[in-house]
């Protein structure tokens, strides 16, 4: 083995550490650091480590972390597989969520049949109620209600943690220093849109999930649809923001402050911004006018 494998090695040995450490103490924050690992390193120790994250995790009593850290770890993995195989971005990300909701699914559902946690769920979201409550003291809110959001509020968290892996993950590999062959279907972050099928399936969920009638269990539904997509146009105003400031060549400085704004007051902001660019699409608009001052 020559000294660049022996040092590469080493350095994905440093980042599955890291990415095991990274997911425990700030859950899909830590993403960045698995879909690095999924892409650099030997498909062997990415699935190994997490299966052995996931038992320790079960041994020692963290439950909810073990099924919802495997559930990243089964969304980013299940992404990177098909993302080799020369399966379009798009295909691969909906079949890699739908994998990782279905194996927080079943976990649960067997940590409830052999463990006995019926309650755990409930323990939980508790602090969020109170907090809630604290907040709209005339509109209390039941545990019963928030468990209805769950699967949404869920679905958001592994999609977040997608776009943060897809965000960060060159400033990773490039942290380590480990060598990566992209593959050809690869996303490119920067060209991030969302289908239009997603577009209009939200705004009619929007709609239902307003207006009242009988059937609650469509207003649900049409709820937690709300609650994914408003997270999708978030993450697609981040990308058009970035394209923005890299397209009237922002400094680090500058860069820093708008960002430091946008996580302070700007969220919802950049939630419409990705909405209005179904329409507008500010970077085909902003292409034709660089290359048109060019000229």
């Amino acid at each position: 083995m020559s000294f660049a494998e022996k040092n590469q090695n080493k350095n994905v040995l440093m980042l599955t550490l890291t990415s095991v450490v990274m997911s425990v103490l700030f859950s899909f924050m830590g993403a960045p650091f698995l879909r690095a690992l999924s892409v650099t390193a030997k498909p062997k120790i990415f699935w190994s480590a997490g299966i052995l994250l996931i038992a320790v995790l079960l041994l020692s009593g963290l439950t909810l972390a073990s099924v919802y850290i495997g559930a990243i770890w089964m969304t980013l993995g299940l992404y990177n597989e098909l993302e080799k195989r020369g399966t379009s971005w798009r295909i691969a990300g909906l079949v890699s969520l739908v994998a990782g909701i279905a194996f927080a699914a079943i976990a649960y559902s067997l940590t409830i049949r052999f463990l006995g946690a019926q309650n755990i769920l409930s323990e939980l979201l508790l602090p969020l109620q109170q907090t809630m409550n604290k907040a709209f003291p005339e509109s209390p809110v039941e545990i019963s209600t928030l468990k209805a959001y769950v699967p949404g509020i869920f679905s958001a968290m592994l999609f977040s943690s997608l776009a943060i892996g897809f965000i960060l993950e060159a400033k990773v590999i490039r942290l380590f220093q480990i060598q990566q062959n992209r593959v050809a279907s690869g996303l490119r972050w920067l060209e991030f849109r969302l289908p239009d099928v997603v577009i209009w399936i939200s705004l009619f969920a929007a709609l239902f999930s307003m207006i009242s009638f009988d059937f609650a269990v469509l207003q649900k539904i049409s709820l937690n649809i709300v609650i994914v997509s408003v997270v999708a146009f978030f993450f697609q105003g981040v990308v058009v923001t970035e394209f923005l400031t890299r397209a009237f060549r922002f400094g680090p400085v500058s860069k820093m402050i708008l960002y430091i704004l946008i996580v302070l007051q700007l969220a919802p902001a950049l939630v419409l911004l990705g909405l209005v660019d179904y329409w507008v699409d500010f970077r085909k608009r902003i292409r034709k006018k660089l290359k048109a001052n060019s000229n």
